[in-house]
Parts: structure tokens; C-alpha cells; sequence
């Protein structure tokens, strides 16, 4: 009686095709019979030889005619081909039919009316390609994988990701089902007669943990009592197997519920609902048979209730596991047809929808995609309502625009944030993002592209992929003068593992900012993050010289040597040539006088143009010349003096004058350190310097006489 109500539905909708078409079919070979060929039929052609040469990946089949050929190739089904030749006279080549390679096999040929087919079978994934030539009276058919189409594209471009998911999400991504059959809790009479007042009390908490989704405490509390060797052993197995199901630990709430039955198989009989959940674990462990009849049961038992319609639509599901697509579709058309009011009619409209998922293309997918919103905008269940939406949803990720579906995701994101479909939400969100970034123009607009990426912050894994992408956000950032929000977004960025492979990107720009900022803590802090996490980065030199230069203007004179010293290495050389001076600087202030000698020589030396009108350079000579002096190179000294002296507009012409003067004065060469001084008198403009000139001049007693 269920399989014939089941049918009903199909049955009546299946009588117009069922009586059409044998009529359909009539048409055709009567307009056959009366209409075999065109007028060209009189003189026909003939086939004298035909030949078959496997080749290296393929194999060539050639057929020799008396007149060029007038044919076809269509493709049948079960990988077979049929070639049609018009018009055309032969034998048949039976030696053929059993002719088997790598890519052919049982060449058959018949005749039909006028033409000679000759029809094959094709090893699976090959294709064909027409070989013949013009003028020759034969035909040449490729037949091999090599000559394989590729499949029709079924997505947007860059959508792999997604689509290679869909198959196992649609048709076999199956959560827990929640009917609508009422939970039960057990008579108190009977928990009296079987625990005492205190267990009593735990089994009912237990039972109404369970009722109300507190699934982890239900499964603590009915572990414990299906551990004792007890009357209520059965009755807590059949609990634990609730839970279990609900919890989608199917093998263990299939095994409880196994137990349970050999103890008490009569507990099946008045409640339905845990008679459902013992055959959907039956169901999901394979043995579809097995809950196909259990369903089936518990169906004709409650024929006469609301939700019948819903176990009606699970057990089409079974059906469609075993292979009953005609039983379980006529079951699903049934329901949406005859049940309006019914939960079980949007279960089994989506069920339809489902059938259709795989097939659809970006030229027909909305009309499925509007169904999905149809469904869930009328269903009353949550679950099914989330359902429907995400599929609606991932349909436009798959075919539609990229920023269309992004901004469909992130509400559907926020409507269901602990919803099922979590982390799958996240991988397709990650492939929009970068589809979307990828297809707007961000040139021209920075506060566009900074808003994007901070709102999508969390599902930027795709797009750093991109070696441009964080470039061109830095970019923008610096258009915008925003570098407090870079620091925050790249900061927040390093939270993340997929931004792994960028953090040492990301730990130099932050410093950068930092120091930009005048933040010379977090510039510190970066910049030794970098160095502790990616010591053999091919920037950790450059990362080391940063690093010297933000201790050198904070006056940790110490720090900049434990962290530059190694310049004076041999085979080493700095990125940064104020590196040096750095490092020569803080020698100098630690009486380091040779090493500060060196490093301030291999400043001047590699100090570009750029440098000669900057502070740093007068001073590396004026400390190299100083640092000779105090170890004793007078000579040395002097040499770096003079050539301090010949920098244009060094500012500090006066006192390189008046330190060359007080040397020649050491030397004991009075005269040469007088020159000196009254260069500074004379030519200075510094009045401190002019006075200390003409001071030095004095205590030198008098100069020589006039001629």
C-alpha cells in the first residue's frame, strides 16, 4: 500500500509521456520509411577495403571508397561511436567485430536504408579527430585519448576551489535530521519502580539535558547509567544512543541502540522518535536495506501523523542510496506535491533542487538559485531555512559576479554564525575576496581598497597569494596617510597561519611605520621579532643595520655595537653606508679608537653623493681624525682634517680649521697652525670660533716680522 501511494503521484504525471512516446516513436520511423534519402540516393557509393592501424596513444581507422565520401560521426551512448556514410554500398568486414586495442573495439557494420554505418566501441575518456584528407576517396578517423575534449567549464573562472567541494557537499553532506516527532520522557512510575529517589532525580536531568541540546552533560549522565548492571541499563542505551546520533557519533549510537534492543526491543514500539534515530544509524552505517525496513514500519505506524510526510522524504533518501532514483523520485514529487502546509514539502522540493545542483552552468543557475531562496524564505524549520539559503548562496559563488555573491555571504555569515555550514562559508569567502579584489580597479581609489581589506581582514588567504597584493595595500595606506591603521591591519594580519609566509614583509613594514611614527619601541620590537623569527632571511642583514640605526639615535651606544660590529668583518658590507657611521659614532663614545677608525674610513669611503652636504659625513671625519689623534696618529689626524676641511658647505669649517691648528701647534709647528688660525679669524663666520682663533693666535706669541 505505501509503495502504491508513493507511485500515485508519478504514475499520473508519467501517463502523457508513458502513452506519447511509442506515437513519438511511430512518427519517426514512418517519416523513416517514406522518406529514406534525398535525390542524391541514385548513384551510391561503395566501400572496397577497409583498414585499422593502431598508433602510438591512438588508433587510425581508414576506410577506402570508390567516390569522396559524403559522412558523419555522432557520439551513442556507453561510449560508442557511429560513423554514417551516405549513400553508400559495401561489405560488411565481419572480421572486424572482434577487433579490440587500448582505444577501439568490434568494429560492427550495417546497413540502414541507402547508408552504411559502421559503429564502435570507444575505450572511456577518449575522443576523435577527422583525419581524411581532401581528394583522396577515404575517410581517417583518430580515435584516442589524446584527441579527448575538455569538459564544458561548469563554473566562473577562479572558482575551483569551490566547485571542487560541491559534489561531496550536495550529495553527501548529510547532519543530523531533526523531526517532528515529540520527545517523550520517560513515565516516573517506571523510573520508581526501577532507582531510587536520587537517581530518579539524575535520570530526569539527564533526559531533559538531552531535550534541550546539552548534549556533552546527557552523554556524561547516561554513560554512568548504561555502565551499571541494572534495570535501567536498556533505557540508558536507548538514551545514549539519542545522544550519540544527535552528537553525529553514529557507530557509537549505532552499537547502543543494538544493545538496548536485545535487552528491551519492546521500548521500539511507543517511541517513535527514538525508533527514528536507531534507523537513521542504521541508515548512515551502510546498511540501507536494514533501515529502509525499520522506516518503512515506523511509517505505517504513524500514517495518521503530521510528520509521517518528513520519514516518507527520509526514506526516499535511503532509496536514492540504493539506487531506487525512479521510487525515490516519484516519493519526493509526491510530497511536494500533496503536503503544502507540511515541512516535509520544502525537505523534498529541496531534495529536488539537490538533483539538479551539479547541472547547472553560469547560464542557468538562477532559476535553481531562486528555488533555494523560495524554499527557505517559506520554510518554518531553522535548519532547513540555513540550508536552502547556503545553497542559494553557493550557487552564486560558484556562477555568479564575485562581489554580488561576497556581499550575499557575509549577511548569510552573520544570520548563522554558528551554523553548520561554518567552515565551509570560510574557504569560499577566501576565493571571493580574491576574485573581488582582483576585479575592481583599486588604482584610484585607496580608501576603497583599505576599507575592503580591513572588512574581510580574517579571509585574505587567497589574495596573499598575489606578490602585489601587499604592496598595493601599503600603497594605499601611504596615499591615505594612514600608517596608524596599516600597523593595525598588518599587525592584525600576523595573527593569522596563512599570513605566515609574508610575515617577514609584514614585521619590516611595521617597524617602518613605526619609526615613520617616531615609535621607536615598536620599531624595536618588530624589527627583533624579524630577527629571532627568520635569522637566515636574505633581509636579516639589512633587518640588523634598521636595528643599529634605531639604537644609535637612542643613545644605546652599547647595543649599536653589539649589533653592527660585525661590518667590520671581512667580506662583509653594509646595505645602509650610514651603518657605519653608526657603528663608528659608538665606538668613538666607547674609546673604541681603531675600531671607530675603521668603521668611520668605510663610512667615507662608501658615503655616496647624497651624504656630502649631510651631517653624518663632516662628523665621520671629524671623529676619524679625532680617534687618530687620541692614538696617537698626529698625521693621520691632520690628512683627515684637510680633507674635512675641502667639504662644500659642511658647516663646520671653523672647527676643522681651528683642530688642525691646535695639532700643527703640538707638532710644534707654530707657524703652519698659524695659518690655520687666522684662516678661521679671518674667513669665519662663526663668532665662538673666531674668538677661540684669535685666543690661540695670542698664545702663540708673536708671528714672524713683516718684509
Amino acid at each position: 500500500m505505501l509503495s502504491s501511494w508513493c507511485g500515485l503521484g508519478a504514475l499520473k504525471r508519467g501517463t502523457f509521456a508513458a502513452n506519447a512516446m511509442p506515437v513519438v516513436l511511430s512518427v519517426i520511423f514512418v517519416a523513416a520509411a517514406f522518406f529514406p534519402h534525398s535525390a542524391q540516393a541514385s548513384i551510391p557509393n561503395r566501400i572496397f577495403r577497409a583498414e585499422i592501424h593502431p598508433k602510438q596513444g591512438y588508433t587510425r581507422i581508414i576506410l577506402r571508397l570508390k567516390e569522396n565520401p559524403q559522412f558523419s560521426i555522432v557520439s551513442l551512448p556507453g561510449n560508442r561511436l557511429r560513423l554514417t556514410l551516405q549513400d553508400t554500398d559495401g561489405p560488411f568486414f565481419r572480421k572486424y567485430r572482434r577487433y579490440s586495442d587500448t582505444s577501439i573495439g568490434g568494429l560492427v557494420f550495417s546497413r540502414r536504408g541507402a547508408d552504411l554505418l559502421v559503429t564502435f566501441q570507444a575505450a572511456s575518456g577518449t575522443g576523435w579527430r577527422d583525419a581524411s584528407i581532401d581528394g583522396t576517396c577515404a575517410i581517417a578517423l583518430d580515435v584516442g585519448k589524446k584527441f579527448s575534449p575538455e569538459p564544458p567549464r561548469l563554473f566562473a573562472a577562479g572558482r575551483e576551489k569551490i566547485w571542487n567541494g560541491v559534489g561531496k557537499l550536495v550529495r553527501d553532506f548529510d547532519p543530523p535530521l531533526k523531526i517532528d516527532i515529540p520527545f517523550l520522557p520517560t513515565d516516573r512510575q517506571i523510573l520508581k519502580n526501577i532507582l531510587n529517589d536520587t537517581d530518579q532525580l539524575a535520570f530526569i536531568a539527564a533526559e531533559a539535558a538531552l531535550y534541550k541540546g546539552y548534549l556533552t552533560e546527557a552523554e556524561d549522565s547516561f554513560t554512568q547509567f548504561a555502565s551499571r548492571q541494572s534495570a535501567v541499563r536498556p533505557l540508558a542505551l536507548y538514551r545514549l544512543g539519542e545522544t550519540w546520533y544527535k552528537l553525529q557519533k553514529y557507530p557509537q549510537a549505532l552499537a547502543a541502540f543494538r544493545e538496548a534492543e536485545k535487552i528491551w526491543p519492546a521500548f521500539l514500539g511507543f517511541n517513535p522518535s527514538v525508533t527514528f534515530y536507531y534507523g537513521d544509524s542504521i541508515a548512515r552505517s551502510g546498511d540501507l536495506a536494514g533501515a529502509r525496513v525499520l522506516l518503512a514500519r515506523l511509517i505505517a505506524q504513524l500514517a495518521d501523523k503530521k510528520f509521517a510526510p518528513t520519514l516518507l522524504v527520509r526514506l526516499a533518501d535511503i532509496l536514492t542510496r540504493q539506487g531506487h532514483d525512479p521510487e525515490a523520485l516519484a516519493i519526493y514529487r509526491t510530497v511536494a506535491d500533496n503536503f503544502p502546509d507540511n515541512k516535509a514539502r520544502q525537505m523534498a522540493r529541496m531534495r529536488l533542487a539537490d538533483r539538479d545542483f551539479l547541472g547547472a552552468t553560469p547560464w542557468n543557475y538562477r532559476r535553481l538559485s531562486d528555488l533555494y531562496l523560495d524554499i527557505s524564505s517559506q520554510s518554518g524549520d531553522v535548519d532547513m531555512r540555513e540550508e536552502a539559503l547556503f545553497k542559494h548562496i553557493l550557487l552564486l559563488s560558484i556562477h555568479g559576479g564575485a562581489s554580488d555573491a561576497l556581499q550575499q555571504l557575509v549577511l548569510f555569515q552573520r544570520r548563522f554564525p554558528r551554523g553548520v555550514y561554518v567552515t565551509v562559508c570560510r574557504t569560499i569567502r577566501e576565493v571571493l575576496v580574491a576574485q573581488a579584489y582582483q576585479e575592481n580597479n583599486w588604482d584610484k581609489d585607496a580608501p576603497g581598497l583599505i576599507r575592503f581589506v580591513e572588512e574581510q581582514q580574517d579571509y585574505l588567504a587567497a589574495c596573499m597569494d598575489d606578490p602585489n597584493f601587499l604592496p598595493h595595500v601599503v600603497k594605499a595606506y601611504d596615499e591615505a596617510a594612514r600608517p596608524i591603521e596599516l600597523i593595525k591591519f598588518m599587525t592584525t594580519l600576523l595573527d593569522h597561519q596563512w599570513a605566515a609566509a609574508s610575515a617577514p614583509y609584514l614585521y619590516e613594514e611595521i617597524a617602518s611605520d613605526a619609526d615613520l611614527l617616531g615609535d621607536s619601541v615598536l620599531a624595536e620590537k618588530s624589527l627583533r621579532t624579524f630577527l629571532r623569527k627568520f635569522p637566515n632571511h636574505p633581509r636579516a642583514r639589512l633587518m640588523l643595520e634598521r636595528l643599529g640605526g634605531i639604537y644609535f639615535v637612542g643613545g644605546k651606544y652599547q647595543e649599536v655595537r653589539d649589533t653592527l660590529l660585525w661590518l667590520l668583518n671581512k667580506k662583509e658590507h653594509a646595505q645602509k653606508s650610514e651603518s657605519y657611521y653608526f657603528l663608528g659614532r659608538s665606538l668613538w663614545e666607547q674609546k673604541g679608537f681603531g675600531q671607530a677608525i675603521k668603521a668611520m674610513d668605510l663610512y667615507i669611503a662608501t658615503a655616496g653623493p647624497e651624504a656630502k652636504d649631510a651631517h653624518h659625513l663632516p662628523d665621520a671625519y671629524y671623529v676619524s681624525a679625532s680617534a687618530r689623534l687620541a692614538s696617537g696618529d698626529r698625521k693621520g689626524a691632520l690628512r683627515m682634517l684637510d680633507a674635512g676641511i675641502k667639504l662644500p658647505d659642511s658647516g663646520r669649517k671653523e672647527e676643522f680649521l681651528y683642530k688642525a691648528g691646535k695639532i700643527n701647534a703640538l707638532e710644534g709647528k707654530k707657524q703652519i697652525a698659524r695659518s690655520y688660525y687666522e684662516q678661521v679669524v679671518m674667513k669665519g663666520k662663526d663668532e665662538d670660533w673666531k674668538r677661540l682663533a684669535q685666543q690661540a693666535i695670542e698664545s702663540l706669541g708673536p708671528g714672524p716680522a713683516k718684509q
